[in-house]
């Protein structure tokens, strides 16, 4: 194509109203697809299944109890009215023009808009299929082993003291997180979360997740309490877990969790791992954060839940 064919296209597609009509319906298109979809009732097949998928990823939504995080609700229903705000603020006048002398002219743009949502939709509703198909089968007798556990006996965010010994007889999910981590630790909490709402009521009735704070120094009673309320994760079976630094340390050591801060910016490098404890009280599986390894994770819970 000749560099006056490309200036030509770039100019019928930027110059006038063809960008900021297509710009703006597809941010309206967007918002509706959002609003629908949170209007829409979980299912295990169809529209349903589509919703429930999307509201997990993108709204924090937990099956278990139905509830979304408020937060990435808001963050996702006032993007596109800041990005709308924004077009019309920058061509609104010429649009509203456009719409006044030749509202036709407004159509190739809009049906584009629709097509590039449609197509990204249905993008996104095949990504859990091709998911599927392409899953390796969980080598659970390859994986499991029958170590002791270490003995663990640290303070919950409730003040209660929560130790293995008690939790004999229940599958325990042990993990390593800190409140003021912003990278890896959201991840681990969101595949555990996931992992449990992938769980039936009665496999997930027979499961205690643990998690023990990396940050044994800084994450109080108080600001553990604080962090559980925000992830809606309640006692008894979500359990943020902290206590006197030498005893958290002494804990995540014998659980190979290596950490080390970073004495010039206070952050915690660290492992993502995931430890469960069968319901005869022996350290069964590890994982680490990854998609087949949600998957891994979530089959054994699954099976030691039924044991």
């Amino acid at each position: 194509m000749s560099k006056s064919r490309v200036v030509s296209a770039v100019d019928w597609l930027f110059v006038g109203h063809r960008a900021p009509a297509f710009m703006l319906a597809l941010v309206l298109l967007y918002k509706a697809l959002l609003i629908a979809i949170l209007l829409v009732p979980p299912s295990s097949s169809g529209l349903g299944a589509f919703a429930e998928e999307f509201k997990i990823w993108c709204f924090g939504y937990d099956p278990s109890t139905g509830r979304m995080q408020s937060a990435y609700v808001v963050i996702m229903l006032a993007e596109p009215l800041v990005l709308g705000g924004a077009v019309l603020l920058l061509w609104g006048r010429g649009l509203l023009g456009t719409l006044r002398r030749t509202p036709r002219a407004l159509l190739p743009s809009v049906s584009a808009a629709l097509t590039t949502v449609v197509i990204a939709s249905a993008a996104f509703g095949s990504l859990r299929t091709k998911a599927t198909a392409g899953e390796l089968p969980f080598p659970a007798e390859e994986l499991r082993t029958t170590f002791a556990p270490p003995k663990l006996e640290l303070e919950s965010h409730d003040g209660k003291v929560v130790s293995l010994a008690s939790l004999r007889g229940k599958v325990v999910l042990i993990t390593g997180a800190y409140a003021s981590c912003s990278a890896a630790c959201p991840m681990i909490m969101a595949q555990t979360r996931r992992a449990m709402s992938a769980l039936n009521p009665d496999e997930r009735a027979q499961v205690v997740v643990l998690a023990v704070t990396l940050d044994p120094e800084h994450d109080d009673l108080a600001r553990r309490a604080h962090i559980a309320k925000g992830l809606a994760m309640n006692t008894p079976q979500y359990n943020l877990l902290g206590g006197d630094p030498k005893e958290v340390n002494r804990v995540l050591d014998d659980l190979s969790i290596a950490r080390q801060r970073n004495p010039e910016t206070g952050v915690i490098d660290h492992v993502s791992v995931f430890v469960v404890v069968d319901k005869q009280g022996r350290l069964a599986y590890r994982f680490s954060l990854g998609e087949r390894q949600e998957q891994w994770l979530t089959t054994a819970l699954r099976m030691l839940s039924k044991e």
